[in-house]
């Protein structure tokens, strides 16, 4: 028996779209006059797995194609660049901001639980 999608909207409500992405100004380029493509629930989030909208955008002349690798929740709660996942503050990577800082990685590993854990994580920043 198929599901439309019309039917199974609980998990799709929770799943992220938003305008603009959170980057570094290195990622952003210099180009003021920047073209952005954007495709709503493009890919799959590389810490939380879960869809979202996915930004694509050439930063400037003779440049390659950059494109959104994270959700803007796990670059909020890690407080880094959604396409080349540097420290936004430091633009250090975040391995060695957080030995530096004495943070801990605290992201659930189970999928459940860790489902649940960005619920919440959305919440509260929105």
């Amino acid at each position: 028996m198929a599901i439309s999608k019309s039917t199974n909207t609980y998990n799709r409500q929770n799943w992220e779209q938003s305008e603009f992405p959170i980057l570094c100004q290195t990622c952003l380029g210099d180009n003021p006059y920047l073209r952005m493509l954007k495709d709503n629930y493009g890919d799959e989030c590389k810490v939380c797995s879960r869809p979202f909208t996915v930004f694509r955008w050439c930063p400037g002349t003779r440049m390659r194609y950059k494109k959104t690798e994270v959700c803007q929740a796990c670059a909020q709660l890690k407080n880094v660049c959604q396409t080349c996942l540097l420290d936004l503050e430091f633009g250090l990577p975040v391995q060695v901001r957080d030995q530096a800082m004495g943070m801990k990685d605290d992201l659930p590993k189970n999928d459940v639980n860790r489902e649940y854990f960005m619920q919440s994580v959305d919440k509260q920043y929105i």
